[in-house]
């Protein structure tokens, strides 16, 4: 008799416990749930609007993705000129956003003064620079130099012209677009010595009209491709483009929808890769300030498109050499 109570007795406390734990892991999962729908991510964007078809936009479907995935909350702040980059990022930060990413190197001294301001919060920034970056910001970097040496070769490849001159339009002369000229040069001249690269910036990357000035006249010269890595100046440079049966190269993403028969290719960097990787690793707690995180060919995050206007040939000759530069 006794020891059938002593049986019930463990029974019904091993149950009590069993349930117990189990209301604790529900409470946790809960909890984590509801963890994620507390962040909030806000993005300052650079000039040129969400839909710039180039750095803004991708970075903004980068944040859309970790939204879906993860549950959490993200926002984005237009930039409409060098002001408003320290407005954004206090009307942020008065938000109680958890994560501020600043996109385009433009922003790298607004996120820099902001870091030092608000050492407990945290930031991260697209194609930022700094000497010393602060331990509470990580930069997002990408190699723009492989993605325009990929453009570059299919140009090469692609492209016959008998004065040999092509040409390269940037908003402006920062680092990223400087990397996508000068891999862009160096894809050319490795299939054609004889090449010589054209080279303007906008000091813009909102002028399309500036976009089509420059276009003609680089035409007038006898170019018969430009490359163009300049946000919203990038759509005077395609409608020039466009009218002359002249070819263009895009940046930043897969642009050649937009003007099938002139956009030859694009040169890629997964920017959206990048956003929604670090927007992970922050709701993981695994962010780690002070360090960049790039974005290569050994870890896909730059590429080349693939457009109807490629050859077997030169895709095949393109993707041997991206073979041999990701191992």
């Amino acid at each position: 008799m006794i020891l059938n109570k002593t049986i019930k007795i463990g029974a019904l406390f091993t149950a009590l416990i069993l349930m117990l734990t189990g209301c604790s892991i529900n409470n946790k999962t809960l909890e984590k749930s509801q963890k994620n729908e507390d962040v909030l991510v806000t993005l300052i964007l650079d000039k040129g609007g969400v839909n710039d078809g180039s750095f803004n936009e991708s970075a903004w479907s980068g944040a859309e993705r970790a939204s879906k995935e993860l549950g959490i909350e993200v926002k984005y702040l237009e930039s409409n000129t060098d002001a408003d980059y320290v407005q954004n990022i206090e009307t942020a930060i008065d938000l109680e956003s958890d994560l501020i990413i600043g996109v385009g190197f433009n922003l790298s001294k607004a996120i820099e003064d902001a870091a030092k301001s608000y050492p407990k919060q945290q930031f991260a920034i697209v194609d930022g620079s700094f000497e010393e970056i602060p331990s509470n910001v990580t930069p997002i970097v990408f190699d723009e130099k492989e993605a325009g040496y990929l453009a570059g070769i299919v140009v090469a490849k692609t492209v016959q012209s008998d004065s040999n001159k092509f040409g390269f339009i940037g908003g402006f002369e920062v680092p990223a677009v400087i990397n996508y000229r000068d891999g862009f040069e160096k894809g050319l001249l490795e299939v054609n010595p004889n090449a010589t690269l054209l080279t303007q910036y906008a000091n813009s990357f909102t002028d399309a009209a500036k976009g089509r000035v420059i276009a003609e006249q680089m035409s007038n010269e006898g170019v018969e491709c430009i490359m163009t890595a300049a946000g919203g100046v990038n759509n005077g440079v395609y409608e020039t483009c466009k009218e002359k049966s002249k070819y263009a190269v895009a940046v930043d993403m897969s642009q050649s929808y937009i003007s099938p028969n002139t956009i030859l290719t694009s040169a890629i960097k997964k920017v959206d890769v990048g956003v929604t990787e670090t927007i992970k690793s922050y709701v993981d707690g695994n962010l780690k300030g002070g360090v960049n995180i790039t974005y290569s060919m050994k870890n896909d995050g730059v590429d080349y498109e693939k457009t109807e206007l490629l050859s077997d040939e030169t895709i095949n000759y393109v993707e041997s050499i991206k073979e041999a530069l990701s191992k």
